[in-house]
C-alpha cells in the first residue's frame, strides 16, 4: 500500500521541499535524496552500505565505512573515479532486505535520510565528517523506492550525472579536510556504524535521566566540568582484572577511601585486644548477661561473652546480639554463625567499649561492618539500651547510637569506554546498584564472584574485535579534582544498572 502511494504521489504530487541535494544538505538534517547507486555491500545482519551519488559534492567530506572485510559489488574503477562525489549511506534493520534487492545502477529515493556531523581528532588537527544514515522504522516514511526511468527527476538527475565535475575535491583547512580512500579511522577502534544500530539492544540500563540526550565521546572530552551525560559506548577494558580486588570501604560523610582489612591484620587487632583485662564490675547489667570462659589452651585466656537481652529477658540465638571480650578471629566467626550479631569490645574505665576502631563495630554472618576513623566519635555500650525494643539489630542503627559512621562496601573500577569517536576513562563506584550484587557479600560468597566474572566477561569479552562488544547505555558525570598544581576532569559512570538478562 506504501508503494503504491510513493508510485502515484511522484506523479501527482509535486517533490516535498524535503528533497534535496547532496551539496545542499547540513548536519542534524532530515531529507529525501534522489541518486543513483554505485556500490552495495552487506556489513553484518542489522545493516547494510550503500555508495550513492547525485552528481554534487557534499559542504564536508563524506564519512567512508571501512571496507576491509566486506564484499562490495559493483564497477570498483568508476567508484573511484567518483570518490570525491560519492557518499557512503547505512542502511538498518528493516530496510536492509530492500537494499540488498537494488540493482547497481539503479536510481532510487531515499526517504527521511539522515545525517551528523562527526567531529574525529588525530594528533594536529580535527577532521569534520558528514554522516548519512537510513535508519530502522517507517516513521516520516522512511524507506527506499526504485525510480522508473521514465520518472521527471530521472531525467533531471541523469543530466546532473553527465555534467558533474569528477576532478571536485573537498577544500583542505585547518578544521577539515578530504577522505582520500575508502577507510574510515576513528580515534577508538569502535566502527562508526555500529554507532547507529539504535536498535540494538544495550548490556546495561539507565535507572534515571532518560531524558537526557546521548553524546558522543570526542564532545565530552572537550567540554569543562561538571557535567552530566548520558553515552553509548563499548567497553575496550577495566581494572582491576581480579574483581576481588575492586571491593573497596567507602566514608560518606568525608568520602575517604581504604582497603578492606585483611584477615592476618583483623587476627593481630583481636589477638591484642585479647590480652585486655577484664573487668567484673562491668558484667551482667540489666543491659546483659554475662558468661566468662577460660581457654584449655594459649596460656589460659580468658573469653567474656555478654548477651544482650530483650526486655530483660535473653532472645533465641538467631535473635540475639553478643557482645564478646577477648575472642579471636575464628571464635567471633564460630559465634556470628550462631547468633545474630556480634561486637567486639573491651573493658574501659565505667563501661564497656567498642574494642577498636580498625576493628569491625559489627559482624553479623560473613559480613564485617567497619566505622570511619575520621568522622566516628565513638560512644559506650550502654547506648544499645536505646535499641533493646527493636525486633532486629540494623548496621546503621547501630553505628548511630555508638557514634559511627558506617563505611560502605563498593565497587571501584576504572572502565575504559569507547565509542568509535573518542576514548574516556570512566570510574565505576557502586555499592550493589551496577551489579545487582551487594559489594559486601561479595568477598566471602564464591558464588557471587563468578557471577560478577560472568557479567564482566559478558559486556568485555576477551579473544573477539571491539566491534563485537554489547553497547553500553551509561550516564556518567564530569567533576574537577585538582592535584597540587595541576587539575584534571575526571569521569564517573552513576544511575546505570546490569541488564537483567546478563544476571
Amino acid at each position: 500500500m506504501v508503494e503504491a502511494l510513493r508510485v502515484w504521489a511522484s506523479t501527482h504530487i509535486s517533490p516535498s521541499w524535503t528533497l534535496l541535494k547532496l551539496c545542499d544538505v547540513q548536519p542534524m538534517q532530515y531529507f529525501d535524496l534522489t541518486c543513483q547507486l554505485l556500490g552495495k555491500a552487506e556489513v553484518d545482519g542489522a545493516s547494510f552500505l550503500l555508495k550513492v551519488w547525485d552528481g554534487t559534492k557534499t559542504p564536508f567530506p563524506s564519512w567512508r565505512v571501512l571496507l576491509q572485510n566486506l564484499v562490495l559489488e559493483g564497477d570498483l574503477s568508476h567508484i573511484h573515479r567518483l570518490q570525491n562525489l560519492t557518499i557512503d549511506i547505512l542502511v538498518y534493520d528493516n530496510h536492509v532486505q530492500v537494499a540488498k534487492s537494488l540493482k547497481v545502477g539503479s536510481f532510487i529515493r531515499i526517504y527521511s535520510l539522515h545525517t551528523k556531523l562527526q567531529s574525529l581528532n588525530s594528533e594536529n588537527q580535527t577532521t569534520l565528517n558528514l554522516e548519512f544514515h537510513l535508519h530502522g522504522g517507517t516513521s516520516y516514511g522512511r524507506g527506499i523506492r526504485v525510480l522508473p526511468e521514465n520518472n521527471s527527476d530521472v531525467d533531471q538527475l541523469k543530466k546532473a550525472l553527465q555534467s558533474a565535475d569528477l576532478t571536485a575535491s573537498h577544500p583542505s583547512n585547518d578544521t577539515c579536510q578530504s577522505e582520500p580512500d575508502d577507510s574510515f579511522q576513528s580515534s577508538g577502534s569502535v566502527s562508526l556504524y555500529e554507532v547507529e544500530r539504535c536498535q540494538q539492544l544495550s548490556a546495561t540500563i539507565l535507572t534515571d535521566h532518560q531524558y537526557l540526550e546521548k553524546t558522543p565521546l570526542c564532545a565530552i572530552l572537550k567540554q569543562k566540568a561538571p557535567q552530566q551525560y548520558r553515552i553509548r559506548a563499548k567497553l575496550r577494558s577495566y581494572k582491576p582484572r581480579k574483581l576481588f580486588q575492586s571491593v573497596k570501604l567507602l566514608c560518606p560523610k568525608c568520602h575517604s577511601l581504604q582497603e578492606v582489612p585483611h584477615e592476618r591484620n583483623l587476627d593481630m587487632i583481636l589477638q591484642d585486644g585479647a590480652t585486655k583485662t577484664q573487668d567484673a564490675k562491668l558484667q551482667n547489667t540489666l543491659l546483659y548477661d554475662s558468661k566468662v570462659w577460660t581457654t584449655e589452651d594459649q596460656g589460659g585466656r580468658k573469653v567474656a561473652v555478654h548477651f544482650v537481652k530483650h526486655n530483660g529477658i535473653l532472645p533465641l540465638s538467631n535473635e540475639c546480639l553478643i557482645l564478646i571480650e577477648g575472642g579471636t578471629l575464628s571464635e567471633i566467626c564460630n559465634l556470628s554463625n550462631k547468633f545474630h550479631s556480634v561486637i567486639p569490645v573491651r573493658s574501659g574505665h565505667e563501661d564497656l567499649e567498642l574494642l577498636d576502631i580498625s576493628a569491625p563495630f559489627l559482624v553479623q554472618g560473613k559480613v564485617y561492618h567497619y566505622g570511619c576513623k575520621q568522622c566516628s566519635n565513638l560512644r559506650p555500650i550502654q547506648n544499645l539500651n536505646s535499641l533493646v525494643d527493636k525486633t532486629s539489630w540494623n548496621p546503621t542503627s547501630v553505628a548511630e547510637v555508638l557514634g559511627i559512621v558506617p563505611l560502605q562496601y563498593v565497587f571501584v573500577m576504572t572502565f575504559t569506554l569507547d565509542d568509535g569517536t573518542g576514548v574516556l576513562e570512566a570510574f565505576l563506584m557502586d555499592s550493589d546498584k551496577f551489579f545487582q550484587i551487594p559489594a559486601s557479600e561479595i568477598l566471602n560468597d564464591d558464588d557471587l564472584q563468578k557471577s560478577v566474572d560472568m557479567i564482566m566477561d559478558m559486556i568485555c569479552p576477551s579473544r573477539i574485535k571491539i566491534d563485537a562488544y554489547p553497547w553500553l547505555e551509561c550516564l556518567i558525570k564530569s567533576y574537577n579534582v585538582t592535584n597540587g598544581m595541576e587539575q584534571k576532569i575526571c569521569y564517573q559512570i552513576f544511575d546505570t544498572t546490569v541488564a537483567e538478562d546478563l544476571i
